[in-house]
């Protein structure tokens, strides 16, 4: 009966625990050093994850239908694109994003596989959503075009 309760136990708080974002390093649009999930505050976010040029489309449709109504930050995870052409990547990127999110749109060159894990990737073309706590623990998550469900759901994170 102890081994009995010690497996519930043991499974308990495996479900409890929750899967935490790596730190993510990177630059703002505006040009600003930011590191997540120190920068967030206090406040909980939503982050909008894209990996490849192919997600673009999700993550932009996102953006546009969250980021006046949530905290959220879109970031561009960059690492595979070679040195030579990240400066033309990135001015692709800005011409493509309103200059009122620059301040909430990071580009990240390193820790993409740890990131991919965190958001339980497997398309590449999606948009990846996590909404995230101060401290960087994952309370939900969510990848593909943008639906009024995952809205309403990331509302229900945010604004509980």
């Amino acid at each position: 009966m102890r081994t009995l309760t010690r497996v519930l136990l043991l499974c308990a708080g495996l479900l409890c625990a929750q899967q935490a974002i790596p730190k993510i390093e990177g630059e703002t649009l505006s040009g600003k050093k930011v590191s997540l999930p120190a920068d967030l505050g206090s406040e909980a976010a939503l982050l909008i994850i894209g990996f490849t040029h192919g997600s673009q489309a999700q993550t932009k449709a996102w953006g546009l239908r969250v980021h006046n109504r949530f905290p959220a930050w879109s970031v561009a995870v960059l690492e595979d694109v070679p040195r030579l052409v990240r400066g033309m990547v990135t001015h692709g990127i800005k011409g493509s994003v309103p200059k009122e999110q620059y301040d909430r749109f990071i580009l990240v060159y390193h820790g993409e596989k740890e990131l991919k894990q965190a958001a339980g990737f497997d398309r590449p073309d999606d948009a990846y959503l996590l909404v995230i706590d101060r401290a960087g623990a994952v309370h939900w998550s969510f990848h593909g075009p943008v639906t009024d469900a995952a809205v309403e759901q990331i509302s229900q994170h945010l604004n509980h």
